[in-house]
């Protein structure tokens, strides 16, 4: 039987998780979360958690999500929006000297893509795209349970694929799947279209189309066929076997990904369709990620293996 631990350090909460791993099988021990330590001091707070957390249980090993660019090489964070403080350490290995374990770091949203596609939504499936829809459009493509980055680490950026509009994104280019999906941009289209200054949520849209609102209808029409276009160009381009979406949109069935995935079904016409299904784990993804993670650790491999979550 192996312990493996997984600290999501997000930008708000940090999330605790124990899982045992015993005959290929991953199995929930118990969780916990706290607000996320921040400044000098945060390591040796998040280490303290940590300990409070295990308590008498010791640990095989850990993961640690890390919300910013890592540079894998070494460990270290080159650059964290929200959480500065970060920048410059290797978290794995200052949390591992406090705590005397061995651990490894893992960026936040390959950590969610590979919980989901192991042991989420996706579990079966040997090749996986995992699409996170929110304030950002993000992807990921797992095969065999290791995500496939390209060659330049810029893989999976669904994100930024052209959608014809003219609409400015903030990566510079013109016309991004983002720039009119993404749940800022959706409010900020609608407040536009009404003439008025309040900063509207992509769910201030969809209450509004509930309500039968025609203009929150159209901007959430045209929303979903870029979605459903980016679908369909996932399919053309590396034929997964299941597609996996969530994220906060993913809350709005009705009105975004019960749309998008009926007109992507409609509008195929070589694609192989696969199975399009939303994401299981919710906010606990990058823990689970992270055990996951700790696992590639205690078994020397960077190839997952096929596991469950019971």
């Amino acid at each position: 039987m192996t312990l493996l631990l997984g600290v999501d350090n997000g930008g708000t909460r940090v999330k605790l998780l124990l899982a045992r791993e015993v005959g290929g099988r991953l199995e929930h021990v118990r969780t916990d979360d706290a607000p996320t330590p921040r400044g000098p001091a945060a390591m040796d707070e998040l280490a303290a958690l940590t300990r409070a957390f295990l308590a008498d249980d010791r640990a095989d090993a850990f993961g640690i999500t890390v919300a910013g660019i890592l540079d894998e090489a070494s460990g270290v964070v080159a650059t964290s929006a929200n959480m500065r403080w970060l920048e410059g350490l290797a978290p794995a290995r200052e949390l591992a000297d406090r705590l005397d374990l061995p651990g490894e770091a893992v960026q936040d949203g390959v950590a969610t893509a590979i919980a989901e596609a192991v042991l989420g939504a996706g579990r079966g499936a040997d090749d996986v795209f995992v699409l996170a829809l929110g304030t950002g459009i993000a992807g990921a493509h797992v095969v065999d349970g290791a995500v496939r980055k390209g060659a330049h680490g810029g893989a999976g950026e669904i994100g930024h694929l052209a959608t014809g509009r003219g609409e400015r994104c903030t990566c510079g280019q013109s016309g991004c799947l983002e720039s009119v999906l993404g749940g800022t941009r959706l409010g900020a289209r609608w407040d536009r279209a009404r003439g008025v200054g309040a900063a509207s949520t992509a769910l201030d849209v969809v209450l509004a189309a509930e309500r039968g609102d025609g203009t929150a209808r159209a901007i959430l029409d045209e929303a979903t066929t870029a979605l459903a276009n980016g679908l369909l160009s996932v399919m053309a381009m590396i034929d997964p076997g299941v597609i996996v979406i969530g994220g906060g949109l993913s809350n709005s069935p009705t009105w975004i990904i019960d749309p998008a995935v009926d007109k992507a079904h409609r509008q195929a016409t070589f694609h192989s369709v696969p199975p399009i299904v939303r994401a299981q784990l919710g906010s606990w993804a990058g823990a689970w990620g992270a055990a996951v993670t700790a696992g590639h650790r205690t078994s020397g491999e960077r190839r997952l293996e096929r596991t469950e979550m019971v």
